[in-house]
């Protein structure tokens, strides 16, 4: 049987008994999740700052840029943290067992603190415009419960696109940037003059923390319906996935061994 620590730099290991260095690894994915949620927020909330209000074409680049960052962003870390990037889609695929529950709650906040230093980068560097643009903050120009169904709604459907491209070994994993990124850039553009299309609660809290007012007393719209729509999409593709032979967790194999670990303890 292969050693499945053979293989690991000596820094992923603990000194004694070659036991895997967990909190240095998940320190890790951390960072790359903070990384990651950080380049979505400050990348993408700040090309709607710099805009302001320009209309339908404006909203095709807000989300347009929201898509490619997120496909450029896990193309680049997918392979340390599994790259979610997403509070709501963390969620999901913990409640789906896809990924483990000890790292739900590193991630939260790394997203949340990644999500809140772009925000607060946008304040630093052009703040005045930032302010005019109550920081990028996603405002339902809707009721707040046709607000809820409409993130739910689109937060679903980008829960059981992540599923399928991330958890099922017959879809290439070289697909879900593209994909992910694409169906947030569709959904994006479909509700951004309804909600602003947000599907993650981390890119909608950081610019209502610094907005304030109406941004803030309605961010609980952000936080509900993505969650909603990610619990519902995991369950949904766990039922029609078909079987546990084409499950694949969303952090296999990023470091090497750890998989077989974990099988030799179930």
């Amino acid at each position: 049987m292969r050693n499945s620590g053979q293989n690991l730099p000596d820094s992923y290991k603990q000194k004694e008994g070659g036991i895997h260095n967990t909190t240095f690894l998940l320190l890790r994915r951390c960072l790359a999740e903070f990384l990651g949620t950080f380049a979505y927020v400050f990348f993408g909330a700040g090309t709607r700052i710099l805009l302001g209000r320009s209309g339908a074409a404006g909203y095709f680049m807000v989300y347009l840029v929201f898509g490619l960052t997120l496909l450029i962003m896990t193309y680049a870390l997918r392979h340390i943290s599994g790259a979610p990037f997403n509070p709501a889609i963390t969620l999901g695929l913990a409640l789906a067992r896809r990924f483990p529950w000890g790292h739900l709650v590193p991630y939260w906040i790394a997203q949340f603190a990644g999500a809140l230093c772009a925000s607060a980068l946008h304040f630093i560097l052009f703040s005045k415009q930032a302010t005019a643009a109550q920081f990028g903050a996603t405002i339902p120009t809707v009721g707040l419960i046709q607000a809820v169904v409409i993130e739910a709604i689109s937060t679903f459907f980008l829960m059981l696109v992540a599923m399928s491209t991330a958890t099922d070994r017959r879809v290439s994993r070289a697909a879900v940037g593209l994909a992910v990124g694409f169906t947030i850039t569709l959904c994006g553009i479909f509700a951004g003059t309804l909600t602003g299309g947000s599907m993650n609660p981390a890119r909608s809290l950081a610019p209502a923390v610094f907005a304030g007012g109406s941004a803030l007393a309605e961010a609980w719209v952000y936080l509900l319906g993505p969650a909603l729509g990610a619990i519902l999409g995991a369950l949904v593709y766990e039922y029609m996935r078909g079987g546990p032979e084409y499950v694949r967790d969303i952090i296999e194999d990023i470091v090497p061994g750890l998989d077989d670990d974990k099988k030799r303890a179930q």
